[in-house]
């Protein structure tokens, strides 16, 4: 049976379908960040477990808390700078779940990119919340560390000290993103494969318009 063809570049645009699965993919790493950071915190609150080395040299699952953002920066801040921080996270996240939604569903690279961004900033949005990074003396959690972001990836011999799953998702959907707006979306500089077909057919519609445009105004004129 063929497809309906969609009229209008706005009926490609829904919560339903190929949404769904960008939708069911959050969750899972949301759950993911959330049990390997309740894992780490539960299995180093017993002071006598050491380290675990998984590269011996290089990494190691170890525990911290963050009190600031990815890879322990900021942990130093004000108050009013960790608020802001928060804030602004919040509405990073609104505006790019907005922008997965309202993407042209065949841009699945640019989506699946926005996903783990998403996943990523609201799994350590959740703990900078609830431990309430911000006060200036918060509860103490083990080790004699005020609580902040759980974080149990150490790569400090990499140069990004101690991490957790969260900043993974964030630091891999960047990098997606950067090779979208490259190459792999109908909008990115030098379109490759079906996204190269995708820019010509905006490309195509945008001309249509602005002729139709111009019919309209010689019209009326």
């Amino acid at each position: 049976m063929k497809a309906p063809k969609i009229e209008n570049e706005g009926g490609r645009y829904s919560l339903k379908g190929s949404s769904l699965w960008g939708i069911l993919l959050f969750c899972i790493l949301i759950i993911v960040d959330l049990i390997t950071k309740m894992a780490a915190e539960i299995y180093f609150s017993d002071l006598k477990n050491s380290p675990i080395d998984i590269i011996p040299g290089w990494i190691s699952i170890d525990f911290t808390y963050n009190r600031g953002i990815s890879y322990g920066m900021g942990s130093d801040a004000p108050p009013a700078a960790k608020i802001a921080v928060i804030a602004a996270t919040a509405v990073m996240m609104i505006l790019l779940s907005v922008l997965y939604f309202k993407a042209d569903k065949r841009r699945s690279f640019l989506r699946f990119a926005l996903v783990l961004v998403v996943a990523g900033g609201a799994g350590n949005l959740i703990d900078r919340v609830y431990y309430k990074v911000w006060q200036e003396v918060g509860a103490i959690g083990i080790r004699g560390l005020e609580v902040g972001v759980r974080d149990m990836v150490n790569i400090s011999r990499l140069g990004f000290g101690i991490c957790n799953f969260a900043d993974f998702f964030i630091s891999a959907g960047a990098v997606l993103l950067v090779l979208a707006f490259l190459f792999f979306d109908r909008d990115a500089f030098f379109p490759v494969g079906k996204y190269k077909a995708l820019a010509k057919e905006l490309e195509e519609k945008e001309k249509a318009k602005e002729e139709q445009k111009k019919k309209k105004e010689k019209k009326n004129g």
